[in-house]
């Protein structure tokens, strides 16, 4: 089983207009609503893909019920600490011209120490049966900076693979456990370590410094431009499928989804970057924070070149 921990999730509306226009009535021409946050979508790739999966983290509330209610429709194995505040909503603007969307995030429940405890002990009995615990997204308040790196501890020691995909000083501080994978993007390996990816050879270089800390496998992802992945002394680089992007939300998600089921289920770093990118792209052609489904996934599979380095 590979186990996933949100530790905000969030119910993502999107709203769709033609243009936005700031201080003034807009006309909205369609609305989405899917449950969102980085352990939940790499739950919902997992599921499409085959994996066993289960969800952990903090949920509140009416949109906390409706969360886990969906999970479960999915078919996805749930394991929440329910806190006393409601789960946030974010709202996405999409306009038509296809530019990223202008979000609007709440910060979350606040969290309390007994239910931080809590999590601590769900943590360790999920762990204990997983192959892979992937932990990701933002903190609500109330946590310390540190916990990723707490978290990771927890599932390691438990003989679980620990993969983080954060961002900022949790990132910073997470990595201090040495997780197994991270999968930072161009914007986040240049607040991690203050390199500017403009070319292929700063990925490299980039890979090579972040495996310096202890990581072992670093995937940096590039959006259009693909990914490169290093592992021991293996390097590749995998160039996405060229395919029409609706919207990128959750696609990082996707592509770490991918990987950790194919690593999982004894595959090489060659076929998990295939099988990451194809999923990643799957869910850049949906709409919202929808994800890509299995038959799309399969389809874009032959269609992402992978190169050693």
């Amino acid at each position: 089983m590979i186990a996933t921990v949100t530790l905000n999730p969030a119910l993502d509306r999107s709203v769709y207009l033609d243009k936005l226009r700031p201080n003034d009535t807009n006309r909205i021409v369609k609305v989405e609503t899917d449950i969102g946050g980085k352990g939940i979508n790499a739950s919902r790739v997992l599921r499409e893909l085959g994996s066993d999966t289960m969800c952990l983290g903090f949920v509140g509330g009416k949109i906390g019920r409706f969360i886990a209610h969906e999970l479960g429709h999915e078919g996805i194995e749930t394991d929440f600490v329910h806190v006393t505040h409601e789960t946030r909503m974010n709202i996405g603007i999409q306009e038509a011209s296809g530019s990223p969307p202008t979000m609007l995030d709440e910060a979350g429940p606040a969290v309390t120490d007994a239910e931080l405890t809590e999590l601590y002990g769900k943590v360790r009995v999920a762990a204990s049966k997983s192959s892979m615990v992937i932990f990701g997204g933002s903190l609500p308040p109330g946590l310390p900076s540190d916990i990723y790196c707490t978290l990771v501890g927890l599932a390691q020691a438990e003989g679980a693979q620990a993969i983080l995909d954060a961002d900022g000083e949790p990132m910073r501080l997470g990595m201090e456990a040495e997780p197994y994978m991270i999968k930072p993007n161009r914007d986040e390996v240049k607040r991690l370590i203050g390199v500017e990816i403009k070319s292929l050879d700063d990925a490299v270089k980039a890979v090579n410094t972040l495996m310096e800390t202890g990581v072992q496998l670093v995937v940096i992802s590039m959006g259009a431009d693909g990914a490169v992945a290093g592992l021991g002394q293996d390097i590749w680089h995998a160039v996405p499928p060229k395919v029409e992007v609706v919207s990128t939300i959750g696609s990082g998600d996707s592509m770490v989804a991918g990987i950790a089921h194919t690593i999982a289920n004894c595959g090489t770093l060659a076929e998990a970057l295939k099988w990451g990118s194809a999923a990643g792209a799957a869910t850049a052609m949906t709409n919202g924070a929808e994800i890509g489904r299995h038959d799309r996934i399969v389809e874009l599979l032959d269609q992402v070149n992978v190169n050693r380095l």
